[in-house]
């Protein structure tokens, strides 16, 4: 049997009084980063708070006076070429040695480039490799833990393939690494969306990246698909709290919580539910849930939010879900059947999902309104 202890990992809104607030709970590790970086991040630098030198340094020493760990998300999904640049890579050097200097304990990366290179100058310090490595087979995981990462996090998509993530689990400890899941973002399962967004948020999250955007166009298309099919949120890869011994039971105790936008009480209901592994009320409220919440709130600000308001009124009723239904993930295998033939998602989503407290009825579908998303920036806002 394999022994395992519950370590959260958190993100932080560099509020102060958040850590203080769940250093009660396993939370090990916060992560985050400065607003507009040198390489960009996983987040769009509109949807963060500003955070200085000053800011940053401070809120590592809080953190670290609760004993907890500092990851610094270095995660943006292309570097644009500037691996030839040798003025950037000096810039990149001197970066991560001040971050370091800061106290920052480790870093979360997407690129091997950039495993390389911090591994190069530090080679002690833990690296994450992040969800925008895209990680969804056994032969990337074994690549990554030989280039020498700590720990590895799973693309969202693996979360109910049981079998790669025992695996997985089972290869990391051989070479002394972790295998982390994220709990609560709420992803499309088998996203085509995915990889653009990874892109549009690394370059709208860099010093030198576009500016005056205020909305992430992708989310749009992804709110679209759960516009037209509510079964969608289900067939999301996020994790229930009481699902949590699934993971558990293959050797997998580091777990994920999405959210370095959210407000610290948001965060911190969060963390208690993870926690104490159950929460009752609308599932929705604990998952990130940017179709229904950001969506509706770019479109109301550019007057065309008809189509989607009904997203606002979705309830998943958390106590609803049969206790083993995820234990059908165990036995059956999303990626070789179709949502269309397996239709247990479907199923599920009947028994949970309502909207204005009503069953709900599949609408009739509509496309994603491009022609919406050059107004989704200061110059087009009002056109």
């Amino acid at each position: 049997m394999i022994l395992v202890i519950m370590r959260l990992v958190v993100a932080t809104n560099f509020d102060d009084q958040l850590p203080e607030k769940i250093h009660k709970y396993p939370v090990k590790y916060m992560y985050g980063s400065q607003t507009e970086t040198l390489t960009g991040h996983g987040r769009a630098s509109f949807i963060l708070p500003k955070v200085d030198d000053e800011k940053l340094k401070e809120h590592i020493n809080v953190l670290h006076s609760y004993n907890i760990k500092f990851l610094y998300t270095m995660n943006t999904a292309n570097l644009h070429g500037k691996e030839y640049d040798e003025k950037f890579l000096n810039s990149l050097k001197e970066e991560i040695h001040k971050l370091v200097n800061f106290g920052v304990d480790g870093f979360i990366v997407a690129l091997p480039y950039l495993v390389y290179f911090i591994k190069r100058e530090y080679p002690n310090i833990e690296v994450s490799i992040s969800s925008f490595a895209r990680i969804t087979n056994i032969r990337k995981v074994e690549e990554y833990l030989k280039m020498g990462v700590n720990t590895i996090i799973m693309d969202e998509d693996a979360n109910r393939n049981f079998s790669l993530l025992e695996a997985s689990s089972k290869l990391a400890r051989k070479y002394n690494a972790d295998i982390e899941v994220i709990t609560n973002n709420t992803c499309l399962w088998g996203c085509p969306y995915k990889l653009t967004h990874d892109q549009v948020t690394s370059y709208l999250s860099t010093k030198d990246g576009v500016k005056n955007v205020w909305f992430e166009y992708p989310v749009l298309f992804c709110a679209t698909e759960v516009r037209n099919d509510f079964a969608n949120i289900i067939r999301m890869r996020w994790i229930r709290p009481e699902d949590l011994h699934y993971y558990e039971e293959i050797g997998i105790d580091r777990f994920k919580i999405a959210g370095r936008n959210k407000k610290t009480d948001w965060l911190i209901n969060v963390v208690k539910a993870y926690s104490e592994r159950e929460y009752e009320g609308n599932l929705l409220d604990i998952l990130s849930y940017v179709q229904g919440r950001a969506t509706t709130s770019a479109l109301r600000k550019i007057n065309a939010s008809n189509e989607y308001e009904i997203l606002m009124k979705v309830y998943v009723d958390n106590t609803a879900f049969p206790s083993n239904w995820l234990s059908y993930f165990k036995y059956n295998r999303c990626e070789e059947r179709s949502c269309e033939e397996c239709r247990y998602c479907d199923i599920i989503a009947e028994r949970v999902v309502k909207i204005d407290g009503k069953p709900y009825v599949k609408l009739n579908e509509i496309k994603p309104p491009i022609e919406f998303i050059p107004r989704f920036t200061k110059d087009g806002e009002n056109s």
